[in-house]
């Protein structure tokens, strides 16, 4: 959950001297016509039911026109801005919020141990510490793209060690599905979220639920995140604040654990601390978390005599990984996440997250591209979503289906197709290259052969100059 860069900076507006009176009634006004030119709300969909959309140009941003702002956001308060609000690629980073949701894959190794973990609690321990975690990079204040609908994302790591393929699976309301996977495990994430804006703040709640399966040890563990706030959106400095408790529960045995993100206070900024326990089938507790979601996650076992250990991390972010120096704050993970190869562009599919238009040119700090390319890529949607309904067409996601649920009420499944069509354009990609290599070497030898040839003298015939 990436965090709204701050949209303006600088002095508040100077307050404007009261009107004087008038001396004398005004004249009733007269009835002017709409002008949608100068109307701060702008048709989103192009029907009269459809939702409007706040149009924030780079140019407000840049000449920090915070009173004209401010006035286009009061509007705002108290309503879900995901599809309300349309902020200029100033306040944007060239990744995908598909791509986002494959960040907690950066701390994979605990995956990996938590399905080698025979004891359940030191299992749920381990989860826990995974969840927590996955919060700490979530702090950068440039926005992400969002995903247009039947967006896809795939990554598989240079070890190959698990792949991962996302899809945009609902526009309104915006929904993104990740699914990574490998022998050992599956994660399944769900990226469901609904906002408030308060003005100066926005909450975010998290409505979808998460999966991590272990086949090997027939094990389902599940959470939700916890709801966040975006703090200072219009003045001060920009902190983002976890707060409430993430739930997680093992499907087949029983054990729970409870993380607690304690709550900024009013003037003292996110204190970023984390609190819990890990519980038995029956309640008992057997483990005592500490840390902060920005830093580190540590464990007190607690035997069934009541007495307990010393603490131990589980989790410690690196210090390599702040992305300080980074143009766009990331660290070396986000820079495979965003890394597109020579081959990758021959072998993506057009939906691929990395070859969006808006998206390159922002990597290139292209903002006049990048924007001119986004208005492209919202109009063009905007039009296929006129032309579905018209037709009386329905959206179906094209790798994963919604499918009922008796404990979950529903949970997307993965239909397949996706990477046995990958290996098809890998395959073809390779026999492409393999047949270019060819020719290039039959070009080699032509050209060494005619070098090889005996070259006829070059005969000058001498020419006499009289005087």
């Amino acid at each position: 959950m990436n965090a709204f860069k701050n949209l303006m900076k600088g002095k508040p507006a100077e307050p404007t001297t009261p009107a004087q009176p008038a001396q004398q009634s005004p004249a009733p006004p007269q009835p002017q016509p709409p002008n949608p030119q100068s109307s701060p709300l702008k048709s989103s969909l192009g029907v009269d039911d459809e939702p409007k959309v706040v149009e924030l140009r780079d140019d407000q941003v840049q000449q920090e026109d915070r009173k004209r702002l401010f006035s286009k956001l009061t509007g705002l308060i108290g309503k879900d801005i995901v599809s309300l609000l349309s902020l200029p690629v100033s306040m944007f980073e060239p990744t995908s919020v598909l791509q986002t949701m494959l960040e907690p894959l950066r701390n994979s190794e605990l995956l990996f141990k938590i399905s080698t973990t025979e004891d359940p609690i030191d299992r749920i321990c381990l989860v826990a510490a995974f969840c927590t975690s996955l919060f700490s990079y979530y702090v950068r204040t440039m926005k992400p793209f969002n995903p247009v609908l039947g967006e896809t994302y795939e990554y598989v790591p240079s070890s190959k060690a698990y792949k991962s393929l996302c899809e945009q699976v609902s526009h309104h309301p915006p929904i993104g599905i990740a699914h990574s996977t490998c022998d050992d495990w599956t994660l399944s994430q769900e990226s469901h979220i609904a906002t408030r804006f308060w003005g100066t703040s926005v909450d975010l709640q998290s409505l979808g639920d998460n999966h991590l399966t272990l086949p090997k040890r027939d094990d389902h563990y599940t959470w939700k995140a916890p709801n966040a706030c975006i703090h200072n959106i219009l003045f001060g400095k920009l902190y983002v604040d976890y707060q409430g408790t993430i739930p997680v529960q093992s499907m087949k045995g029983g054990e729970s654990a409870s993380i607690n993100f304690k709550k900024a206070g009013w003037f003292g900024g996110s204190t970023k601390e984390i609190s819990g326990e890990a519980r038995t089938k029956d309640g008992t507790v057997r483990a005592i978390f500490t840390g902060k979601w920005d830093e580190f996650f540590a464990v007190q076992k607690v035997d069934e005599n009541g007495a307990k250990s010393s603490f131990v991390e589980l989790w410690r972010k690196p210090a390599s990984d702040s992305g300080a120096n980074h143009k766009w704050k990331w660290d070396p993970f986000v820079d495979k996440l965003t890394e597109l190869t020579e081959e990758m562009e021959s072998t993506l599919p057009q939906t691929d997250s990395r070859l969006r238009a808006d998206l390159r040119a922002l990597t290139k700090s292209d903002l006049k591209a990048a924007g001119k390319e986004k208005l492209n890529i919202e109009e063009r949607e905007r039009r296929k979503r006129r032309e579905r309904e018209a037709q009386g067409k329905k959206w179906s996601p094209q790798y994963f289906k919604k499918v009922p649920d008796d404990h979950f009420e529903y949970r997307w499944e993965y239909t397949g197709n996706y990477w046995e069509d990958r290996s098809t354009r890998l395959q073809q990609h390779k026999e492409k290259q393999k047949l270019n290599g060819e020719e290039r070497k039959v070009e080699v030898k032509t050209i060494l052969d005619d070098m090889s040839d005996p070259v006829a003298p070059i005969v000058v015939e001498s020419t006499t100059v009289s005087a």
